[in-house]
């Protein structure tokens, strides 16, 4: 289980993106960017060990397509962009740099499936941040109706080594289609231009409990070149939806996790985590 407990504030909506980029750099990381303007907001750590090269894009555009006028804070829009962009040498200052995956399409990370939400909106956050990742929860008052959304932007737990520049996974509770969440190389296809795809999997059967004991676990993805590579920390899944409440609480002696309905009710989850039910720690 998980010794990481999750931190929860209350933010605007247009405040969102500004608040998760101070977090990041107050956990360590640094904005490279050499040209904010095309290159937008360049993130980089070495990791908690100081041995990683971790690089990704991020953008405050409602877009997918390569530039926009106008910003996720200021307007209604439901998500902001990322890119795997893989290793990045900056340019002079003022000048635009080299990113090694130039082939990748900007993603979006949505902060709700609906199809607009207001600035001034209140979100509640839940967030955990250090050199190797930020995991974060959007949830919302219960008289919006609204199931809440994880994402995860940084380090998996792999079961082999490899190379020192793929150390960076985009996973998503609303990653658009499939059951899949996206990581900059695996070893056997580290030249390629573009992120890999691989798909997510939960090591549980279709119950979800044995006698009055939960079970829950982490997700685990691979790819069909080199089977299964690594898991996704922090946030735990579940084999069925049964009996599962959004707000339940589960204990495992004195640890506290929440779950949280991530996806509207359907038997199709486009989600990284196998299942629309999430938990993660809260206490």
């Amino acid at each position: 289980m998980s010794d990481t407990i999750f931190n929860k504030i209350t933010v605007l909506k247009k405040d969102l993106y500004s608040k998760l980029k101070q977090i990041m750099l107050e956990s360590g990381w640094q904005n490279i960017s050499s040209r904010p303007s095309t290159d937008y907001d360049v993130m980089f750590s070495n990791g908690e060990g100081g041995k990683k090269e971790i690089y990704f894009q991020m953008r405050d555009i409602p877009s997918t397509t390569a530039g926009s006028s106008t910003t996720f804070s200021n307007t209604n829009s439901r998500f902001f962009s990322m890119r795997l962009s893989g290793r990045y040498l900056p340019g002079y200052s003022g000048t635009t740099g080299t990113f090694s995956k130039n082939s990748d399409t900007w993603k979006a990370v949505a902060i709700t499936y609906q199809s607009e939400i207001l600035p001034n909106q209140p979100i509640e956050l839940y967030y955990t941040c250090n050199k190797d990742r930020i995991i974060f929860l959007t949830d919302y008052s219960l008289s919006l109706s609204l199931p809440a959304t994880l994402n995860y932007i940084g380090v998996p737990v792999t079961f082999a080594d490899e190379h020192e520049w793929s150390y960076c996974v985009f996973a998503s509770s609303i990653i658009g289609s499939g059951r899949r969440l996206y990581v900059t190389d695996i070893k056997n296809d580290y030249t390629a231009t573009a992120p890999i795809t691989c798909l997510t999997y939960l090591g549980l059967n279709s119950k979800n409990k044995i006698g009055e004991n939960i079970l829950m676990g982490n997700v685990i993805y691979g790819s069909a070149s080199e089977g299964l590579k690594g898991t996704i920390p922090e946030v735990f899944s579940f084999g069925s939806t049964d009996g599962l409440v959004s707000g339940d609480l589960i204990k495992d002696a004195d640890k506290v996790y929440r779950v949280f309905e991530t996806t509207p009710g359907t038997s199709t989850v486009y989600s990284s985590f196998v299942s629309k039910f999430i938990a993660i720690r809260v206490q």
